[in-house]
């Protein structure tokens, strides 16, 4: 961004015989950082005739930078019809587009900044953002990749390097499980690949930035997913230390506490989270598990109810259901519960549960089929 605004100086200081004052007024605002007054200054200066595309660009970039990314458009698309090579034009259009929620639109903008000024990597960060945006992540990651090379001391860059190595792990990951190939050896490898290269891309975005509340809070995401729990710890308390606002980074630290079943430092992140955002899927998921565990059988009903609501496919809110249901002696809600996540069954422990509640109503035969699968699935969860 910085390049930008000097280009536009050096540009704007051959433009502007007879205007030496409106000019001054025009570099001090701009190195001042008023881009919102060096915005009206530009609109005097067009006012008074001096209507070039550059002018028109310049105007833009600074109505852009104040947070005006529709009346920077309008400026922008004014230049580019005029002078369609103007590559700070191009750029801040398509960030416009971008900002205004349309990212398709953006990337004409992008492609062309980019052939216009191949040398910077300021297109390619545009980019890269667009295309995350249309979960288009493997040219997202292409994209970063050559900003780094072109800059490796750009934080952004190995930031969407890192964001997008793990987005990828997670495509391979679902397509795996679609597929049913989760467990292959080769997926697996790749996968973890791929969230290698994420960590290393997050450590350099840390090293080079390390006040970004949100690298913290993807490095501890990325450690958790490579199952680093107790590194993963300390990034996501650095994240809400650099931002008390940042709840994504309670509820990843709520989550590692739960997994570790450290219920007592989880319960207080997880109330955080449910105070802000009552209906969280995940949160009350995890609510749920700890107030069943504790006995509190109604409190926990409500949470997984208003979990599944929100995200039906929590494989382990359901079981915790189930789990209250039988408590309550309801073993038909827990078996309607449990038969939607049989085939998920890492060990057995969803079949035991269906042994249970089968024959809770005298169903001995299903009962019966049950526990043969629990025995099964035990058996071979404990083969070396």
């Amino acid at each position: 961004m910085r390049f930008f605004l000097t280009a536009l100086w050096l540009a704007l200081a051959g433009w502007l015989s007879g205007a030496d004052s409106l000019s001054e007024q025009i570099h001090s605002a701009q190195a001042a950082g008023n881009y919102s007054q060096a915005a009206k200054l530009y609109r005097q200066l067009i006012a008074t005739g001096t209507d070039t595309p550059e002018v028109r660009s310049n105007c833009g970039v600074m109505l852009y930078l104040s947070g005006q990314p529709q009346a920077a458009l309008e400026q922008l698309q004014m230049a580019l019809r005029r002078e369609s090579s103007l590559a700070a034009a191009n750029l801040f259009a398509g960030l416009s587009e971008f900002d205004l929620g349309r990212p398709k639109a953006a990337l004409p903008y992008l492609e062309t900044a980019r052939k216009l000024d191949p040398a910077r990597p300021a297109p390619l960060l545009g980019l890269g953002k667009v295309y995350v945006a249309l979960r288009d992540y493997r040219r997202a990651n292409e994209v970063y990749g050559q900003a780094v090379s072109l800059d490796s001391q750009l934080a952004e860059a190995w930031y969407g390097l890192g964001v997008t190595d793990r987005s990828l792990a997670e495509e391979k990951l679902n397509a795996a499980a679609r597929a049913g190939s989760a467990r292959n050896a080769e997926t697996k490898q790749q996968v973890q690949q791929l969230l290698d290269g994420a960590l290393q891309a997050l450590n350099k975005a840390v090293e080079l930035d390390p006040n970004s509340a949100r690298t913290h809070l993807l490095m501890a995401e990325s450690l958790a997913d490579s199952g680093k729990l107790v590194e993963a710890v300390p990034e996501y308390q650095t994240a809400i230390k650099l931002d008390p606002a940042l709840d994504a980074a309670y509820l990843g630290l709520a989550s590692e506490y739960w997994k570790d079943r450290q219920f007592d430092r989880a319960l207080p992140l997880l109330k955080h989270v449910l105070s802000h955002s009552p209906r969280d899927a995940e949160a009350n998921g995890m609510m749920a598990d700890i107030l069943e565990h504790d006995g509190h059988n109604d409190a926990a009903q409500q949470h997984a109810e208003t979990a599944l609501a929100a995200n039906p496919d929590l494989i382990q809110t359901r079981v915790v259901l189930a789990r209250v249901y039988l408590v309550k002696q309801q073993p038909k809600l827990a078996i309607a519960e449990l038969r939607k996540v049989a085939g998920a069954d890492p060990d057995g422990s969803y079949h035991f549960l269906l042994y249970r509640a089968y024959r809770a109503i005298g169903d001995q035969r299903d009962a019966g089929a049950a526990m043969a699968e629990f025995q099964r699935l035990r058996y071979s969860a404990q083969k070396p």
